[in-house]
This record gives structure tokens, C-alpha cells and sequence, in this order.
């Protein structure tokens, strides 16, 4: 893995992750604009989630994992990374 995928990986993941808290937080207020933010959040965050999961050479599907956001990212961190073992 290069120093440039971790890094678009890791900004992807918590950009989206605290933009998704954020729209929550605004439709809670009375925003309407809240829900597209929620849902470009999770979109970012679910797209970290499979980078993250394809730079340990695992199925895609483990990306599902990330709409546990933050405990799932846990469960991402301790998959074993595939791409080492040859």
C-alpha cells in the first residue's frame, strides 16, 4: 500500500464519517439540506471502506462493514492484510 491510497483512504473515511454526523445533527435542528449531506457522507465513507479493504487484498463485500461507522472500521483494522502473505 503507498503512502497516497492510506492517505485518500484515511480522509475519505473520517470526511465522511463526520459529515454523515454532521447531516444527522442538522436534520435533528429542522435542515432539510441535513439528509444530502448524510448521504454524501456515508457515500465517502463507504468508498474509503472499500479502498481500505481492497489494499488488504480482501472481498469487496467486507466494505459493508463501514455502515458501522467507527465500530466498523474496528472490524476493518483487524482483518489480517492479505497483500503481505505470498
Amino acid at each position: 500500500m503507498t503512502k497516497k491510497k492510506s492517505s485518500h483512504r484515511i480522509a475519505l473515511l473520517w470526511f465522511g464519517a463526520i459529515l454523515s454526523i454532521s447531516g444527522n445533527i442538522a436534520i435533528e435542528i429542522g435542515r432539510p439540506d441535513g439528509a444530502i449531506a448524510t448521504v454524501i457522507g456515508v457515500i465517502m465513507a463507504m468508498t474509503g471502506c472499500y479502498l481500505w479493504t481492497r489494499d488488504k487484498n480482501r472481498a469487496s463485500g467486507f466494505a459493508l462493514w463501514g455502515l458501522l461507522a467507527p465500530i466498523g472500521y474496528l472490524a476493518i483494522m483487524s482483518l489480517k492484510d492479505k497483500s503481505t502473505q505470498q
